[in-house]
C-alpha cells in the first residue's frame, strides 16, 4: 500500500512539538512529505487509525481496539480527525483516525494548513465518509480528488451528516485537509 501525507510548516511551536518524535521525513517543493513505512501494523478490518507520527496505518475490528493498537508503546496520541462510514458518527460501516504521537493542538486560524492525507484510497477509504469528528482544535476540509484537489468542503469542525454540509459531502472524499 503505498500512502502520502503531507505536513505543511507552520509555527516554530508546532515544528518543536513535531520534531521531539523523531520522523523520516523527505523535503519537497516547500513542504514536508512522510516517506511510506516499510512495515505497517496489522491492516485487517474495517477501523483504521493513521498515525502520522509513525507514518503506520492499523486497523482492527473496533474503533477502540485501533486505536489501543496504534497506541502501543507510547505515552500519549493525540487524535486529530476521525471519519466515520455511516451517518450520526455510527461505527458498524467503519472509521478512519487520523493521529499522532504525543500533545498536539491545531491552530486556531485555517492558514496554515497543518496536515494533508492526500489519498484517502490507499487506506481504502475513498468515497466513504458519511460524518466527521474532529479534535485538539482541528477542523477538516474535504477534497473531491487525490492531492487535495478538485471541488472542496467548507471547514468542517464536527458533523454528524456530510450531507448536509453545502454541495453534500457524503461519500464523495477522496482527501482533506486539517488545520
Amino acid at each position: 500500500m503505498v500512502k502520502r501525507i503531507t505536513k505543511h510548516s507552520g509555527s516554530s511551536d508546532r515544528k518543536r512539538a513535531m520534531v521531539a518524535v523523531a520522523l523520516s521525513f523527505t523535503a519537497a517543493a516547500g513542504a514536508l512529505v512522510l516517506a511510506p513505512s516499510a512495515a505497517n501494523a496489522e491492516t485487517a478490518g474495517d477501523h483504521c487509525v493513521y498515525n502520522l507520527t509513525r507514518d503506520e496505518l492499523t486497523c482492527s475490528d473496533t474503533p477502540e481496539a485501533a486505536i489501543a493498537a496504534d497506541a502501543v508503546g507510547i505515552q500519549a496520541t493525540s487524535t486529530l480527525v476521525r471519519l466515520y462510514d455511516d451517518a450520526n458518527y455510527g461505527t458498524s460501516n467503519g472509521t478512519f483516525t487520523l493521529t499522532v504521537d504525543g500533545t498536539y493542538n491545531c491552530t486556531a486560524a485555517y492558514t496554515p494548513i497543518e496536515f494533508t492525507v492526500v489519498n484517502l484510497g490507499s487506506a481504502g477509504w475513498s468515497n466513504r465518509a458519511s460524518s466527521a469528528h474532529t479534535y485538539h482544535s482541528c477542523d477538516v476540509k474535504l477534497f473531491d480528488n487525490s492531492d487535495a484537489t478538485g471541488t472542496s468542503s467548507t471547514w468542517i469542525d464536527n458533523l454528524a451528516n456530510l450531507n448536509t454540509a453545502a454541495g453534500g459531502w457524503a461519500n464523495r472524499a477522496g482527501s482533506f485537509q486539517v488545520s
